[in-house]
């Protein structure tokens, strides 16, 4: 299962163009333009993906969405706080969207594992079938409560922050930490999954380290 590279992968642009993309256009416009630019930063992602052939993921055109809220909402009521907010409002949605998926058995991480994992239909239906077995599932509902906890702490942070500090240290310190925070889940994770795996190797969730 290659999921969790990818994720790391995805990653990176967001950890480093937001507070890159404000400092350069706060040096020419007001708070609102440099803020509303650096949250359009998923566009590029988007872009990427459709000059490689691939459809724009859902998560990259609800982000999109959310954006598109906050700058109206900043612009219209003219306040950055609709903006510097929308990280901790998403991170709470997607904390709750994974709790509940666990809770009712339909755990997100076993949809996003099965996405990220094969670029063709084929391979992602073969997985889908593999990880429907009881094991499997159990993992996967335990990853998507851990991921919806983590989520929801998360928000929690960015709303202090948000409260707290200036927005041009939020949009300098908030992608660094929800990209560390991010990837310290990945890990514990992935060495949550390695340990279970070991136990029950019928699951198949990650490569086989080769002796």
């Amino acid at each position: 299962m290659r999921a969790h590279k990818t994720m790391i992968y995805q990653l990176l642009p967001g950890i480093v163009l937001p507070g890159l993309i404000y400092f350069i256009v706060a040096q020419h416009a007001s708070m609102i333009v440099a803020l509303a630019a650096a949250s359009s930063a998923p566009l590029f992602d988007s872009i990427v993906r459709i000059l490689r052939g691939k459809a724009p993921s859902i998560f990259g055109v609800g982000f999109l969405f959310l954006a598109g809220i906050s700058i109206a909402l900043a612009v219209w009521l003219d306040s950055p706080m609709f903006i510097l907010a929308k990280g901790a409002v998403i991170s709470g949605i997607l904390g709750l969207t994974f709790a509940v998926s666990a809770l009712i058995r339909r755990p997100l991480t076993r949809t996003l594992a099965v996405s990220l994992s094969s670029d063709h239909a084929e391979g992602r239906r073969k997985l889908a079938a593999k990880w429907r077995n009881p094991k499997a599932l159990w993992v996967f509902r335990v990853l998507s409560m851990g991921w919806g906890v983590l989520l929801l702490a998360m928000g929690g942070q960015q709303l202090a922050m948000v409260l707290t500090v200036s927005p041009g240290t939020v949009m300098t310190i908030e992608p660094a930490v929800q990209g560390f925070v991010t990837m310290l889940g990945i890990a514990v994770s992935v060495y949550f999954v390695r340990r279970i795996q070991q136990l029950h190797p019928e699951i198949a969730m990650l490569p086989v380290r080769s002796s």
